[in-house]
């Protein structure tokens, strides 16, 4: 969780030491171990390290190559000696390569077909000096979050949304498109919350020229034609698991304690029984599994400590636990607490901040989340995907068999079979949605904002940027959007200050998970049916064999009880009201069902008080404006501007050099 920013200034003006210099103290609490700014005329590049692994701290960044192209790069390449290998010329003769000098090297021997190449988590900056022109780039799910700001004069980027708004110092404008994705979903890849900021989009790089025009394109896509067709299941499950182990294993790449989300249920459990194996098995750097778990007291149903306790005792070690309790739900949940940006996650910020520290004192840096794991193995009992590829293969004599399968299975009729998860599935989707027919959006969301922003599409027709073809690809493809949509918006980046990486996302996997047969995903009867048949005997027998899940209901619906008190003021004149986002009435009606434990759509009326506070916030925050201040362990010379205008000349004398990294000077 490295850092990094950057200026751009267009026609060839120099930038300005004293903007770079700011940007770069904005994002310090990134990067505890040191720094570095590279200023070349009308580019300027800054870097704050986060170490997690042997090879990123021996690297130098802003890294500049030996023809002058200078790369920042927050990430973590996991094909590594593939590419090295590829690559050819990166002689390493005993030393150790830096993922830094494996990007450059792509991206020199492959131009601009180099992010493809790449498998990992990142984002990325690079100058190529001559074109004359600035790449952005993020990897596949949007791990590390990229935001932009830019008009006639330049370009600036930023791994964080707030020292970009600072500097910047543009006019803040709330962006409705987002606050739509934001209320019913998660926000669209590509939007922030105000409507002159960008983010750069998952799977994307934009060039940006020396005349300031921009220009992006996706690197890379589900591949919709690849078919990974065998004979036997065991085949299929012997693939799922190399593939798995390899995303479980990635991230293990720390030399420094790792840490696990564990729930009890099926995706984190199977996330940590793997990564217990792999480091019992000496096949990963890191040598220290931790897992971290949230319970609480005072909702049983809430509470998954029966689940947890199965996969500790498997393990034989037992986790931390953050209790609702200690760390209570919505106590944060003030305009005191407000950041510029639009986070949802601030209803839980104790415990999420309360998993921070417990891995500070662990002295562990890479948090592994089972995020996805739904979406890419099938945990949705659905025949739709499979009885309509059969109808659009003419498979008739199958598709007989297995409507009669489900329609056994589910208690359902043949002929509601035929029509719903088969006919409708096929049609259009705007004919689909209404055929269909969908649960209604949260009351409290005014009925004009829903119209205008086109809410229940958002929701019920959710559109997949890959193209696919099959029902069952489809339907595949959209789940890995949705997935994407909960990472890329780096909600839960702002409050755990690590590195938090998505094994159930990981590119080969869900490559893997797109190109196999819908029926070895799930079958009638056994959802997830290749993840469970592929680690028996890796799991304990009653996870394994799971399938419920926790539900947070009761914690959320105890939670808005307990704070009401302080919480009832902000459903009276709210802005959020104002602006024209929720009604009123039923928002009032609402917080009194909450109030007294009957209350429904949790989610959203949640997602309501949190962008209320966030614009009682920005109201406050345009009044005083708070500078960053340096963190421990910078050496800042009392004019860091002035040490930035040296910068250029010292870097102009370094690329006549073989290999060229920068020379600290912070």
């Amino acid at each position: 969780m490295s850092a990094i920013g950057g200026v751009f200034n267009f026609h060839g003006k120099p930038v300005n030491p004293d903007l770079l210099s700011r940007l770069w103290m904005g994002l310090s609490d990134r990067g505890p171990d040191g720094g570095d700014v590279v200023l070349d005329g009308a580019v300027g590049l800054c870097y704050r390290a986060f170490h997690t692994n042997r090879e990123s701290r021996l690297e130098n960044q802003p890294f500049v190559s030996r023809d002058g192209c200078v790369l920042v790069f927050d990430g973590r390449v996991d094909n590594r000696a593939e590419l090295i290998t590829r690559i050819g010329d990166l002689h390493p003769e005993g030393r150790i390569i830096t993922d830094v000098e494996i990007v450059m090297a792509a991206f020199r021997k492959w131009g601009d077909d180099f992010a493809e190449q790449i498998v990992g988590e990142f984002a990325l900056a690079l100058w190529d000096p001559r074109n004359r022109r600035l790449l952005l780039g993020r990897d596949h799910i949007g791990a590390r979050t990229l935001y932009f700001h830019t008009d006639e004069h330049h370009l600036i980027f930023s791994s964080e949304l707030e020292p970009l708004l600072e500097v910047a110092n543009a006019p803040l404008e709330v962006n409705d498109e987002y606050v739509a994705g934001y209320l019913v979903y998660d926000p669209e890849p590509g939007l922030t919350p105000f409507k002159n900021f960008s983010s750069v989009g998952p799977f994307h790089l934009i060039s940006i020229a020396n005349d300031g025009r921009l220009r992006e394109w996706p690197y890379w896509s589900l591949n919709r034609k690849r078919e990974i067709r065998y004979q036997k299941d065991e085949d299929y499950e012997s693939d799922f698991l190399e593939h798995f182990k390899a995303a479980v294993g990635a991230p293990l790449r720390s030399d420094l304690p790792v840490c696990a989300d564990l729930s009890g249920g099926l995706d984190s459990s199977a996330i940590v029984c793997v990564a217990n194996d792999l480091i019992a098995d000496r096949k990963v750097a890191t040598r220290r599994l931790e897992t971290v778990s949230q319970v609480s007291d005072g909702a049983p149903t809430s509470d998954e400590r029966k689940f947890i306790r199965y996969v500790e005792e498997y393990r034989g070690r037992t986790g931390h636990h953050i209790n609702e309790d200690d760390y209570p739900l919505l106590s944060c949940l003030s305009v005191d607490n407000a950041s510029r940006s639009l986070n949802p996650l601030l209803y839980s910020a104790a415990q999420n901040r309360a998993v921070h520290d417990v891995m500070q004192k662990l002295n562990s840096r890479v948090l592994l989340s089972g995020l996805g794991g739904d979406e890419i193995t099938c945990g949705n009992a659905d025949p739709s995907p499979e009885l309509a590829d059969l109808l659009m293969a003419g498979h008739l004599v199958q598709l007989n068999g297995s409507i009669k399968k489900w329609s056994a299975h589910l208690r359902r009729s043949y002929l509601h079979l035929l029509w719903r998860n088969t006919l409708v599935p096929i049609l259009p989707p705007r004919m689909k949605l209404k055929l269909r027919g969908v649960s209604k959006l949260s009351p409290i969301i005014r009925q004009d904002f829903s119209r205008r922003m086109h809410l229940t599409e958002r929701v019920f027709a959710i559109a997949e940027p890959f193209d696919c073809d099959l029902p069952s690809q489809r339907d595949q493809a959209r789940g890995f959007w949705t997935a994407i949509r909960g990472v890329a918006s780096g909600f839960r980046r702002e409050f755990s200050k690590v590195d938090v990486s998505y094994p159930f996302l990981d590119r080969p996997f869900i490559e893997f998970m797109q190109a196999i047969p819908h029926t070895q995903r799930v079958r009638a009867g056994e959802t997830r049916s290749l993840m469970r048949r592929s680690l028996k005997g890796l799991l304990p027998e009653k996870i394994a064999k799971r399938k419920s899940k926790g539900n947070p209901q009761e914690a959320i619906t105890r939670a808005i009880a307990r704070e009401w008190r302080r919480l009832e003021p902000l459903f009276h004149d709210a802005r959020i009201v104002a602006r024209g986002y929720i009604d009123q009435a039923a928002l009032q009606t609402a917080g009194e069902k909450f109030r007294f434990g009957c209350g429904t759509h949790s989610p959203t009326l949640l997602k309501a008080l949190v962008l209320e506070i966030w614009l009682c916030g920005l109201e406050r925050q345009a009044v005083t404006v708070k500078q960053p201040a340096a963190i421990a362990g910078d050496h800042v010379p009392p004019t860091l501007a002035a040490q930035l205008r040296a910068t250029s000349a010292t870097f102009q004398l370094r690329t006549d050099a073989d290999e060229l990294t920068t020379t600290p000077h912070m």
